[in-house]
């Protein structure tokens, strides 16, 4: 037994420099990181090419209406009746609104532009119409015009 040292003593523990205790091997840790970078750029899905988006532009002539616009309907309260506006149409039942919403471009969806004065039971039934027509992206969006 060393001089000075007791039997009942635990050896003492040598400290670390403060600098030293939350140390990472970055090198690793980097190479991970652009393992990771890889793995996401891989796997990433990106949006259509140009080509591949459907359009809804005319088949007979230049003079068609070239629009990628979504059909526009207003659904406006007159004097105490529902009225769907679709273009230069004024529709007043859901199923004059549903055939000629069958007969529209659906790739783009269509938006619905409800005045405030209109049942929240009107708007739901006109939504429903677009989608009996094959409409699977409709919208709704509170206009303030009367």
């Amino acid at each position: 037994m060393p001089l000075g040292k007791s039997a009942n003593q635990k050896p003492r523990r040598r400290r670390r420099p403060p600098g030293l205790l939350g140390v990472l091997p970055m090198t690793s840790m980097i190479d991970v990181v652009f393992l990771l970078l890889i793995f996401f750029m891989v796997t990433a899905s990106f949006s259509a090419d140009e080509d591949e988006l459907s359009s809804a532009l005319g088949a007979e002539g230049a003079g068609a209406p070239t629009t990628l616009q979504p059909q526009i309907v207003r659904v406006r309260d007159l004097e105490g009746r529902t009225i769907f506006e679709i273009g230069s149409h004024r529709l007043q039942s859901t199923a004059s609104l549903a055939n000629i919403l069958r007969a529209l471009p659906k790739d783009q969806g269509v938006v619905f532009r409800v005045s405030d004065a209109v049942p929240i039971a009107d708007v739901a039934a006109a939504m429903q119409a677009a989608y009996d027509a094959g409409y699977t992206k409709r919208s709704y969006v509170a206009s303030s015009d009367p």
